[in-house]
């Protein structure tokens, strides 16, 4: 494990992450990595992706690419129960792969989505920088 924390939102506990490497340090675009998630409350799949539309906007990213992306995602991620893990892992070659609950779901072999999608929580950018802190062990 490199680090672990918590995001809430209003006083409200969303979820926990963690973030793991080989090592137990994180090197961007270096992977092996994974980022579990562990979900404190129930969410529909719509609010999901529309989350993180919101952070790949916020990062600036091109539109006509993750478009694309989130349609995948429509397609991969369920609804969301409290107590529920999300797992991504990015392979050596950079293929993301989701598990649910350790059931996988599917994948998006593409290594500039892995980083995207890592970067709304890994980025310097993120909108979450005390959460970031945590994963990264800092």
């Amino acid at each position: 494990m490199v680090g672990q924390g918590e995001m809430s939102w209003l006083f409200i506990d969303l979820y926990q992450a963690s973030l793991y490497s080989p090592t137990g340090d994180y090197k961007q675009a270096q992977y092996p990595q994974a980022l579990n998630i562990i979900y404190q409350k129930d969410i529909d799949k719509d609010h999901l992706i529309s989350a993180t539309e919101k952070e790949w906007q916020k990062l600036a990213f091109n539109n006509t690419q993750y478009n694309g992306w989130l349609n995948q995602l429509d397609n991969l991620w369920p609804d969301i129960k409290k107590g529920d893990q999300l797992l991504f892992m990015v392979e050596d070659d950079g293929s993301g792969y989701f598990y649910h609950n350790n059931k996988l779901l599917g994948g998006v072999d593409n290594q500039q989505f892995a980083e995207a999608f890592l970067s709304i929580w890994l980025s310097k950018n993120t909108s979450e920088p005390k959460l970031r802190q945590q994963l990264l062990g800092e």
